[in-house]
């Protein structure tokens, strides 16, 4: 029997399904309207794809595609049924959008298709419709354990994976299980951060505008200082890189982040994250999201928002612990107050009484 310890919490694959939506929508906040523009017309790119290319798989496999479809039919007829007495034609209709092209380094002998034609190109390829669409490619290659993605492997790969691995029967040792026990408390903690940062935009703190540039600045000279923003400090070259301005509509990077704080354009937290979150997006857009680049964006995302959640944690104690030093010190002022009021009060009829005898002898 193993003697690995189980985490205090298990992380389940329908809890990453609950966190999964609200990240996504997290990880867009920074993207400008184009760009989420592009993003809705991609998805619907890749979607379309997905259909034809899963159809083409399963008739060389010999499923009946006329069979699926009834089935598909009478699983929906009564959902359909329910649900057409609530929506006009109107709400059902969805918008026409123009379908783009296949990016031309994906596109193998080119043609005016979104998705491939062979079974066999399909197999050997390592290009799922997802990552032959930069800019939804960047959105998933943002995301991180435990919510990223599987890599993208071919189907030849794949197949010799399984086969190398079947029917063996692996014992771990006790370095191994420590090692799974590691990588457990590990997951967890990857997932209460996910937690963390979805709680953020509800944080005042977060969202506070500053009045003076000195601690926006100082969260920026922790990030670009770390090992992991090297190649974000500066702007691409795009000499160096080839299509970058055709392909990045909203260039920026950390040096134009801090004349952005210096010159008031920044003003909290926010608004940091979401600036350093579309140089995550161009990174990944730009370079695929299984390249060494997006790898290193990923550590360098992860750097930041716990510098970020470290920073408004800092901000909501500080404020709270101010709050409570106010608070405190506005009830010891009244209770002076009245204790004083109090010990006047208690003081003055001897005083009244002496004048009342003094009175009285003088009228003697």
């Amino acid at each position: 029997m193993s003697s690995i310890t189980q985490p205090t919490t298990i992380i389940t694959e329908e809890a990453i399904k609950t966190v999964l939506p609200p990240t996504l929508y997290r990880l867009t906040e920074a993207l400008p309207k184009t760009e989420l523009d592009v993003i809705i017309r991609e998805a619907r790119a890749c979607e379309d794809a997905l259909e034809k290319e899963i159809e083409l798989l399963e008739r060389e496999i010999g499923i009946d595609q006329q069979s699926k479809k009834r089935k598909l039919n009478d699983d929906g007829n009564d959902n359909n049924t329910a649900n057409s007495n609530n929506n006009s034609p109107e709400q059902l209709v969805e918008p026409a959008i123009a379908i783009p092209l296949l990016p031309t380094p994906y596109q193998p002998g080119g043609g005016a298709i979104n998705y491939l034609e062979d079974v066999q190109q399909i197999l050997g390829t390592d290009f799922s419709p997802p990552d032959r669409y930069f800019t939804v490619s960047a959105l998933l290659g943002r995301l991180r354990i435990p919510l990223k993605l599987p890599a993208t492997t071919s189907a030849a790969a794949a197949a010799s994976a399984a086969a190398a691995s079947s029917g063996t029967t692996v014992t771990k040792s006790k370095k191994e299980e420590l090692e799974a026990e590691k990588k457990a408390k590990q997951l967890r903690l990857s997932f209460e951060k996910q937690q963390a940062l979805l709680t953020l935009d509800q944080n005042d703190i977060y969202h506070q505008e500053h009045t003076e540039t000195t601690t926006l600045l100082a969260l920026w000279k922790r990030i670009s200082s770390h090992r992991t923003s090297a190649v974000f400090r500066k702007p691409v070259n795009p000499l160096e890189a080839p299509g970058y301005q055709e392909r990045i509509l909203f260039p920026i990077d950390l040096s134009l982040i801090r004349k952005m704080i210096v010159c008031r354009m920044i003003k909290s937290y926010a608004g940091f994250h979401r600036c350093v979150g579309l140089i995550c997006h161009n990174c990944v857009k730009f370079n695929g999201r299984e390249s060494d680049y997006s790898a290193l964006t990923r550590d360098f995302e992860d750097n930041v928002d716990e510098k970020v959640l470290e920073a408004v944690r800092n901000a909501s104690a500080a404020a709270a612990a101010a709050a409570k030093a106010a608070a405190e010190s506005s009830k010891a002022a009244v209770a002076a107050a009245t204790g004083g009021a109090g010990g006047a009060s208690a003081a003055a009829p001897p005083v009244a009484g002496a004048a009342a005898a003094a009175g009285t002898n003088g009228a003697a």
